[in-house]
């Protein structure tokens, strides 16, 4: 209230400004305190950009890692989707090549049941397929389609392992046929081109009973003969030697044996 008096005076009436010892100290006691304000003010002005600076650095610092992290994501995002790809172009052309594999195996087995079906073989039918159509036509009663089926599987696969039996069979055909000079035939061939097939015993055997029906009792006692000799532990041992003791008793016999 002093302090604006004096200045009213001053700028009223030109009166100058007196101030006693006790009002000087009580101002600079005053002044004193608002520059510790001030400096406190200051300080914490201070502190304040200090922590803005420190978090503002520590910030920068923590996008840069992030910018770094990201980048890195980011990369091996790439890679791995460029993997992916590589997988799936793999996995395209595998399966590309199964269904090629697979469709020509369907068209393989379609072709085999068509042919199974029809009975009859094809160009390139297996031995084993040869086998069974043979079979399948003997069951049938086809004789003529099968001694023709087993003869190509004889010829075309001499050395399988169904090749002597497909002969046999071919024996057993004609038999059925009542062809007895082929039959015997097959059976001659049987003996000279597998001289060690499982069947070879039992073809000699049938070979007699063919030539028993042409009346041919030597020639019949000759194959009989051979599995005596050829064949000790055959199965069909007791059978020949059956027939060959009632050959002998037939061979005056004309009616029977013509020769």
């Amino acid at each position: 209230m002093k302090l604006a008096a004096v200045i009213l005076c001053i700028a009223a009436s030109g009166c100058f400004w007196v101030t006693t010892k006790s009002e000087g100290r009580k101002l600079g006691e005053r002044l004193d305190k608002k520059e510790q304000a001030l400096d406190e003010q200051i300080a914490q002005l201070k502190k304040v950009l200090d922590d803005a600076t420190r978090l503002l650095k520590r910030n920068s610092a923590d996008l840069g890692a992030d910018v770094e992290s990201l980048r890195t994501d980011l990369q091996r995002a790439k890679e791995l989707v460029t993997s992916m790809n590589t997988s799936v172009t793999e996995v395209k052309t595998a399966f590309e090549a199964y269904k090629k594999s697979h469709d020509a195996r369907l068209d393989s087995l379609e072709q085999r049941l068509a042919q199974l079906e029809s009975g009859k073989p094809s160009a390139n039918t297996s031995p084993e397929d040869l086998w069974k159509l043979g079979n399948d036509a003997y069951g049938a009663q086809r004789y003529n389609d099968a001694v023709e089926i087993f003869k190509r599987l004889t010829a075309s696969f001499p050395t399988h392992d169904k090749a002597d039996d497909a002969l046999y069979m071919r024996g057993q055909c004609y038999g059925a046929l009542k062809e007895w000079e082929k039959a015997i035939a097959a059976y001659q061939l049987l003996l000279d081109k597998y001289p060690d097939g499982q069947l070879t015993d039992d073809g000699m055997y049938n070979a007699a009973l063919a030539a028993v029906q042409l009346k041919q009792c030597g020639e019949a006692r000759t194959y009989l003969g051979i599995i005596k000799s050829k064949f000790p532990k055959s199965n069909v041992t007791k059978q020949a030697t059956d027939l060959d003791t009632q050959l002998k008793k037939d061979a005056k016999n004309k009616a029977k044996c013509a020769s």
